[in-house]
């Protein structure tokens, strides 16, 4: 029974399944985060800007 051709390749379907499942999960996470990092960036770059030009009007009115 274990050498059975059709029992090792479902064997091997199931498992190249649930491999390449956890691999989307593992790609998923990783784009989240990415994403997640942009998002901060584009926040922090805002803020930036918005200081610089703070701070040059503050110096033009003094």
């Amino acid at each position: 029974m274990k050498d059975d051709p059709e029992i090792q390749r479902a064997v091997r379907r199931t498992v190249g399944i649930a491999a390449l499942r956890r691999l989307r999960r593992i790609v998923d996470a990783d784009n989240a985060l990415e994403a997640e990092k942009a998002r901060w960036g584009r926040r922090l770059s805002i803020f930036f800007v918005l200081a610089a030009v703070l701070a040059l009007a503050w110096m033009l009115i003094r």
